[in-house]
C-alpha cells in the first residue's frame, strides 16, 4: 500500500504531540516512532509539523490573549487543554503558517480535532472562540506582530 501524506491526520498527530508536551519534554523521535510502528498508513507531513511546533510556542503569547479576549465567559486558566489546543493549532494556521490556508478551513478543522479529542461542550467553545476571530481576523491580523507579551503563563511545561 503507498502511503501519502494527509493533513487531517497530520493535524491530528500535532494535536497529540502538542497534548503530550503539556506533560513533560518530549522527544520527538520516539513519540513518532510509538506512532508509526506499522499502524499507521500515511506519511507525516513532516514540514508542517515543524513549522506548526515551533508557531505554537512562539507566539503563544497571542494565541492566550486572543482566547481571553474571544472567551470571556470561560476563564482561561481552568480552561481545558483539549480545549486550548484546537484553537492554537487554527490560530496558528490563520496568522503565521507559511502556507495560505483558507480561515474558514482552519476553523472547520479545529472544529473537527476537538470533537475527536472531547466532547460537545469542547466544539462549542472552539468554534465560539474561532467564529469570533473570523470576524475580527484583520484587526488580528495588524496586530499579530506588534502584540507585547504580558503573560508568563504556557500550557507547555518547557518550552
Amino acid at each position: 500500500m503507498t502511503s501519502k501524506i494527509n493533513r487531517k491526520k497530520s493535524r491530528k498527530l500535532l494535536y497529540q504531540e502538542i497534548y503530550a508536551s503539556t506533560f513533560c519534554e518530549l522527544d520527538l523521535n520516539e513519540f513518532y516512532n510509538s506512532f508509526f510502528d506499522e499502524v499507521f498508513t500515511f506519511e507525516r507531513d513532516e514540514d508542517y509539523l515543524a513549522e506548526m511546533n515551533k508557531i505554537i510556542r512562539y507566539y503563544e503569547w497571542f494565541f492566550i490573549y486572543i482566547i481571553k479576549k474571544y472567551s470571556p465567559r470561560f476563564d482561561f486558566d481552568r480552561m481545558s487543554i483539549v480545549n486550548i489546543i484546537p484553537i492554537y493549532i487554527a490560530l496558528a494556521e490563520m496568522f503565521y503558517l507559511t502556507e495560505e490556508i483558507p480561515a474558514k478551513v482552519s476553523v472547520n478543522e479545529a472544529v473537527e480535532v476537538a470533537k475527536v479529542y472531547w466532547d460537545d461542550s469542547a466544539k462549542k467553545i472552539v468554534n465560539w472562540v474561532l467564529n469570533k476571530v473570523l470576524h475580527e481576523h484583520e484587526e488580528l491580523d495588524k496586530l499579530k506582530n506588534d502584540y507585547t507579551n504580558t503573560n508568563n503563563y504556557s500550557i507547555f511545561k518547557w518550552k
